[in-house]
Order: C-alpha cells, then sequence, then structure tokens
C-alpha cells in the first residue's frame, strides 16, 4: 500500500488534516495503515546522499561497539542491561543499517526503526559524555527521525503535534486570539492583589521579550500570570508577541525539520519585528534548544544565534536575584530537604548547570540542598524527553524508564523536587502517579512568588501601613 487514509508521508497541512487525524482514537488505523506502508526506498535514497555528510558516516565507521556508552543510558539501565538498548547498537541497526543498504529497506525495517528511535532513545546525548570518540549517539537518533518521518513512520500524536506547529505555529491548538485574550484574562485576575500588572503585548523596543510553552496558555494559564507578576516585581520593561510567542517545537521530536525551520522563524521574526534587547525564554528545556541551540542553524542564520540575545528563565532569575531586582525574604526560605532536576537541553547541551545552583542559593536555606547522584551535565534524562512522555503506543516503555530518576529522587530522601523544565515537570508528576513515592514537584515561579518581597509601591492599598 502505498499511502493509506490515516497514515501517510506528506505532513499535515491544514486543520482539516488535524482533525481527520485526532478522529482515528489513539491513532489505531493509523497504525494498522503503517504496516502496510510502502518505504519510497528512491526517496530515502536520495535523503541520505543529501544530507548524511562526513561527520555522521565518520561517526557510524569510527564506532568501535566497545559499549562505553552502554551504561551511561538510563534505558539500558532499566531493561537488565539488554545489549539490544546499548546506544551504538541502537544506532548501527537503525541509520547504521539504512546507509549500508543506501537506504534499500522495507516496511519491518522501517517499524523496527521507529521503535527503537522513538522507545528507546531520548535523544537526551548523555552518551556522547561517555564515548572516547566523542560521537553523539543522539543527534545521530534525531537525524534518524527525520528519515523515518519523511518516510510516514513517526508515532501518532508527534505527526499531529508536528501538523499543530505548521497550522497554527505552536504545538496545540492555540490561535494568536486565544494567546491575546489569556493574556488579558491572567492580568485581569490578578491586578488586585498586584496593582498595575499588566501583560503588555507587542511592546516595540523594550528591554524584554517573554515567549513560552503552548501547555501554558492551553493548560496552565497560572504559569503565563506567574512570569508576569515576577517581572512586574522586577521592573522589568518588557512584552510578548502576539505572534510568535511559542517557543517549543514538538516537531524536532517528530523528525519534521522542514517545520522546525517554520517554528523557529516565526519567533525570529517577532523579535525582528519588536526589537527587544533581550528574549527570555519560559522553564522548558526542548524550546530553549529549539530556539536558541538550533533554530539558528535551522533557519541559515550565518552567526549561528537568534536576531537577539535569548536566555533560559532560570538566566533570567538568577540574574534578577543576584542584582537585586528580586529580594527573598529569608524567613521564606525552602527549609526541608529539596533537590533540583537538571535539564538535558540547557544544562548537558548548553552549560547551565551553576546558573540553577545560584538559584538554590537564594532560595533554599544553607543545608537543605541535597545534589542527585549523578548530576550537572552528567544527571540522567528525567524518562520523559524527546517526545517520551507524549506518545501513547510506548507508555510502558516510558513508564519504565522512570525508574531511574525515581531511585535518583529516592537516594536525595528528599519529597521536594525542583523542575525548571515542562517535560522534567511532567515526568516525575507521572513517576509520583505511577510509583507513588510522596513527594512533590514544581517549576521555579510558583516558589518564587511565595517567598519574593513585594516592594511597597507595589502593594495593595490595603496592605499599605
Amino acid at each position: 500500500m502505498p499511502e493509506g487514509k490515516y497514515c501517510f508521508r506528506r505532513p499535515l497541512q491544514t486543520e482539516e488534516d488535524i482533525l481527520h487525524l485526532l478522529s482515528d482514537t489513539r491513532g489505531t488505523n493509523y497504525y494498522k495503515e503503517m504496516e502496510e506502508l510502502e518505504v519510497d526506498t528512491a526517496d530515502l535514497k536520495k535523503r541520505l546522499d543529501a544530507t548524511c555528510k562526513s561527520r555522521t558516516r565518520t561517526w557510524l565507521e569510527i564506532c568501535a561497539r566497545c559499549g562505553l556508552c552502554a551504561d551511561s543510558c538510563f534505558l539500558y539501565r532499566v531493561n537488565d542491561r539488554d545489549p539490544q538498548q546499548v546506544p551504538s547498537y541502537k544506532v548501527q541497526t537503525t541509520l547504521g543499517e539504512m546507509v549500508r543498504r543506501d537506504g534499500n529497506v522495507d516496511t519491518k525495517f522501517m517499524l523496527h526503526a521507529m521503535e527503537v528511535c522513538w522507545s528507546r532513545c531520548t535523544c537526551c546525548s548523555r552518551c556522547a559524555q561517555y564515548c572516547p570518540h566523542g560521537i553523539d549517539m543522539g543527534q545521530m537518533i534525531s537525524y534518524t527521525r527525520g528519515l523515518l518521518y519523511s518516510q510516514g513512520f513517526v508515532p501518532w500524536e508527534l505527526k499531529i503535534g508536528s501538523g499543530m506547529h505548521r497550522v497554527y505555529r505552536a504545538q496545540m491548538d492555540v490561535t494568536e486570539e486565544d494567546w491575546v485574550e489569556t493574556c488579558e484574562w491572567m492580568a485581569e485576575e490578578n491586578e488586585e492583589e498586584y496593582p498595575g500588572l499588566t501583560i503588555p503585548v507587542d511592546v516595540e523596543d523594550a528591554d524584554l521579550m517573554y515567549t513560552c510553552n503552548a501547555r501554558e496558555p492551553k493548560h496552565y494559564p497560572e504559569d503565563v500570570a506567574e512570569a508576569a507578576i515576577l517581572f512586574h516585581i522586577a521592573g522589568e520593561k518588557w512584552t510578548v508577541p502576539s505572534n510568535g510567542w511559542e517557543q517549543t517545537a514538538l516537531c524536532m521530536f517528530a523528525g519534521d525539520w522542514e517545520a522546525c525551520k517554520m517554528q523557529v522563524q516565526n519567533v525570529y521574526d517577532a523579535i525582528e519585528r519588536l526589537r527587544p534587547k533581550r528574549v527570555v525564554g519560559t522553564e522548558c528545556g526542548h524550546a530553549h534548544r529549539a530556539s536558541v541551540i538550533e533554530g539558528p542553524y535551522w533557519c541559515g542564520r550565518p552567526d549561528g544565534k537568534p536576531p537577539a540575545p535569548y536566555i533560559h528563565y532560570v538566566e533570567w532569575v538568577a540574574e534578577a536575584l543576584r542584582t537585586g531586582k528580586l529580594k527573598i525574604d529569608p524567613s521564606k526560605r525552602i527549609k526541608e530537604p529539596v533537590t533540583l532536576q537538571d535539564s538535558c537541553n540547557y544544562v548537558r547541551n548548553y552549560g547551565l548547570a551553576e546558573v540553577t545552583r545560584e538559584i538554590i542559593s537564594y532560595i533554599v536555606e544553607p543545608g537543605y540542598f541535597v545534589e542527585m547522584a549523578p548530576n550537572k551535565e552528567y544527571n540522567y534524562c528525567c524518562g520523559g524527553g524527546g517526545g517520551f512522555n507524549g506518545v501513547g503506543r510506548y507508555r510502558a516503555q516510558r513508564n519504565k524508564a522512570l525508574k531511574t530518576k525515581r531511585d535518583q529522587i529516592l537516594a536525595t530522601g528528599c519529597k521536594l523536587v525542583i523542575a525548571p523544565c515542562h517535560n522534567c515537570w511532567d515526568a516525575i508528576r507521572d513517576l509520583e502517579e505511577e510509583f507513588e513515592i510522596g513527594i512533590r514537584w514544581t517549576f521555579l515561579k510558583p516558589l518564587l512568588i511565595k517567598m519574593v518581597e513585594i516592594p511597597e509601591h507595589l502593594r495593595p492599598a490595603e496592605e499599605e501601613e
């Protein structure tokens, strides 16, 4: 079967396309049709010839199959050290085979490769820390996802998510009108407690432009309000764009590279339109990776940088605390054992480990912060990154993958986990639901709001003395 009614190679381009695929509950027909989906081997060969260049081919050739990457992989560890979970094996039996066969692979192979690339790897790249040759297996799996996507072999949820980016320029069906109305609503909801609070939209030449994760206006609008409150207390001259506010890229998880470029260019267009001095992205690791680390290259920017300096939320918080824009009430600092989840994308892949610990030094009473082991750039993936959280077909594998993070948290003895990343926050929430170990988890924003000092001129009138 060349293509089916639900499973086909072309991307979702219209709202009608998305609704049609959503009507196939849990992708039942989608996956059934996928079993008969033919591989366009000529197209796959063409893509390999055009995009699989010297670095990737060299990595495939010089991999010594030594196994030193094995124990670096949390999925290998939770699956009884199954040799098929060794990172090098996963790459060599998917991308390696595609290259060796020059794209001449069949449907059965592609189904296997899809399972490996989305249920046996989160592209966390921890294995790259341990490879003696510096091979990044996560990058190669991510590249392989792109090849699979081009042939229609991609999990149902991620096919839809990528389509959402193409249609709405957001990972969820949040329109520009929805977004602006949410900003107005959140400002109105909180203006009594925080007089003068606004969420300015499309202000040109602001000091800061804020971008977020579509899950916030869609499901957690209080997160948008909390960001606004903290910018308000800090006295920032800031804005959000009416278009280009969505920072995330489920299309990156899906391997839809064309949509990745479209998505991040939409953000860059907003930056160029409003000309902020800097941009602050929300507490999300993959959003930062998409917009700051990978995005400039997707968009062909010659300097490898976004149009304006673009920082992660933890960088803004640390700076605000350091400069006194935000001041913590010492009596409200955390006085219980607390640990910190290091996000793969802005810690391992962007080096912000010490920045997050600077924040800890302000908000946690000395002696109460307990490091996970290992930590910083050597910390394990939360267990839900790379799209793993959202794929129902692989939920059992994802739940098993959460065991590593569960054991890390249990070893600290802490009941409170700070997780300044959406995927990490979700994975730790699901971890608690799955294993019931009695923990709490939180972003930075609600913690800061509970303990930050409110300047007298920003307090409600009834609180004035």
